[in-house]
């Protein structure tokens, strides 16, 4: 089973070789830094978009399969 913790973001720049935010995390939080940079658009063919609202739908009427289920039937 994969457990799930909810995930706090903050946004934060670099200044003199400094991560700079105005957000407040307890002492000793470690955080998980990724660069923000702009991503490619996502081209979706009508097909895509079909199957994407099919499986939000399932979801919502609570048809949904485990995660580690998941994992094995996408490519590698």
């Amino acid at each position: 089973m994969v457990s799930y913790a909810p995930m706090r973001t903050a946004r934060a720049k670099v200044v003199n070789g400094k991560v700079v935010t105005r957000a407040k995390f307890p002492e000793g939080t470690k955080l998980l830094l990724g660069v923000d940079e702009p991503q490619p658009e996502l081209e979706l063919d009508e097909e895509d978009v079909t199957a994407i609202r099919r499986a939000r739908a399932s979801i919502r009427a609570g048809r949904k399969i485990p995660m580690d289920r998941l994992m094995k039937l996408l490519p590698t």
